[in-house]
């Protein structure tokens, strides 16, 4: 599965604005979904709070004061309509779903306060700058990670109170009638273990088990697959809760270590994160950009960002790429701001570049085939292997940092012989360039220099196709 990242607000502020051509774009460069960030109303609240950090700031997608369509979007109408174009062209379309808090004016504050965290000294330790006075009279936490301050524009939800778990999955049922999936904002924050330890440390272990008996996820996705068998479900998660939440039911979760090793150009850390079981790396959403993190363009330089986009797009699983990361875009907006404030020229090599490996990357072996990591015998590369009964493909990437090139190392490629059973002589293809080469076995082995394929200097990957000679 593919992904394709539009932040809806500054994609031309319009539903309408993504269109017909630009769907079938992706459709054609393998996409399978575009998760539509930011389709919900904007809280005014939040805005409001925002232009206290930028005058041109318009609020926070994240502080959802009510599930339903933004209205300077479009609405609902032109968001269906958007979805029955983008199913048209055969895309799938994700939303975001918050399940940690709301925004600060939510509607739901008044009407059901028991749905929030309020004071409560004898439940937990408490700090005045972790809570606020809604005008309801009610002093309600602020939503917030433990390990950052509070986000000051919403609202702390309490998943020990049964009737707002069911309601969230209501919301979820009712995004299941308009999308074909959601991207859960900081899933893990709703997870028992840290709800007890953030919300409730100092209440008797009877009193919370019988409050919130179960995990939340594991309820919610039960009841919405029920429903709707194809509703895709991806976590943004962190603290290696991601097998715990694969667990409970997500079909993708954030895969943030794979990122950071791809960051560090840390070969070892790469290996370390593709050696796990291949459930594990088939149920892992890969990045190298999204809306939180920096610009790809502005991490790597243009030849680490692509061997790094090759990597994702060759692994099995599900990757994301984000709007303007193909153009090499540098800016990254807070998802508060709607407008960049520079007007950057795009890469066009750099373009080209993606566009080739999305197509050598758009075939079935890639999504289906069985995976294999191997040992190339060269200094800071990762190597690994996608096979399939009629074809068998390896990628080569150059991780670390080294004393040679990439394209003159001399790789072992022997687990391709070994898979296709052949012995003496070997043909292997380029599938970035289309240059084949027949190769001989020495000593044993087959090595190959990415050189005699015809990768230059600037380069340090190549996705390779193996065949017998």
């Amino acid at each position: 599965m593919r992904i394709y990242e539009i932040n809806a607000r500054v994609h031309c502020q319009s539903f309408d604005s993504v269109t017909d051509a630009e769907l079938k774009e992706l459709s054609r460069l393998g996409f399978d979904t575009v998760w539509l960030m930011g389709v919900w109303r904007i809280s005014e609240g939040a805005r409001r709070i925002s232009k206290i950090v930028a005058e041109d700031f318009e609020g926070s997608p994240y502080a959802v004061p009510v599930y339903k369509i933004n209205r300077s979007l479009g609405g609902k109408s032109r968001f269906l309509a958007f979805v029955d174009r983008a199913h048209a062209a055969g895309l799938s379309v994700i939303v975001d779903f918050v399940s940690n808090h709301m925004a600060i004016d939510s509607p739901w504050i008044e009407e059901q306060p028991d749905f929030f965290i309020r004071s409560n000294s004898r439940a937990r330790a408490q700090a005045t700058g972790e809570y606020f006075l809604h005008p309801s009279g009610e002093v309600v936490a602020f939503g917030r990670d433990p390990y950052f301050p509070p986000w000051h524009d919403t609202a702390q939800l309490d998943y020990t109170n049964e009737k707002l778990r069911s309601r969230m999955i209501e919301v979820l049922k009712k995004i299941g009638r308009i999308a074909d999936g959601v991207r859960c904002d900081m899933a893990m924050l709703v997870l028992r273990d840290y709800v007890r330890r953030q919300w409730y440390a100092y209440v008797p272990d009877s009193w919370f088990d019988r409050k919130m008996p179960g995990e939340f996820w594991d309820q919610a996705i039960s009841e919405v697959k029920a429903i709707r068998q194809d509703f895709t479900f991806i976590a943004e998660a962190y603290w290696d809760k991601e097998e715990q939440m694969a667990d409970l039911g997500f079909d993708f979760t954030y895969e943030k270590k794979l990122y950071d090793a791809l960051v560090g150009r840390n070969a070892q850390q790469v290996n370390e994160r593709l050696a796990r079981d291949t459930s594990a790396l088939r149920s892992s959403l890969y990045f190298i950009e999204n809306h939180d993190e920096p610009r790809a363009a502005s991490v790597f330089n243009r030849k680490g960002n692509l061997a790094a986009a090759a990597l994702i797009l060759s692994l099995p699983g599900t990757s994301l790429i984000h709007e303007g990361q193909m153009e090499g875009k540098h800016e990254r907006l807070p998802v508060q701001r709607i407008k960049p404030l520079t007007e950057e020229p795009d890469d066009t090599e750099l373009a080209v570049g993606y566009k080739r490996i999305l197509e050598v990357t758009s075939d079935a072996v890639f999504r289906e085939g069985d995976f294999a990591l191997f040992d190339s015998r060269v200094y800071g590369a990762v190597s690994f292997m996608r096979s399939s009964e009629r074809r068998v493909i390896a990628y080569l990437g150059q991780i670390s940092d080294a004393w040679h090139k990439f394209n003159a190392a001399p790789f072992d490629i022997s687990p391709l012989a070994r898979r296709l059973n052949v012995t003496g002589h070997l043909r292997v293809t380029n599938l970035i360039t289309s240059q084949s080469l027949l190769i001989e076995e020495d000593g044993e082995a087959f090595r190959v220099a990415p050189n005699r394929l015809g990768v230059d200097e600037e380069t340090e990957f190549c996705i390779i196709e193996a065949s017998a000679g």
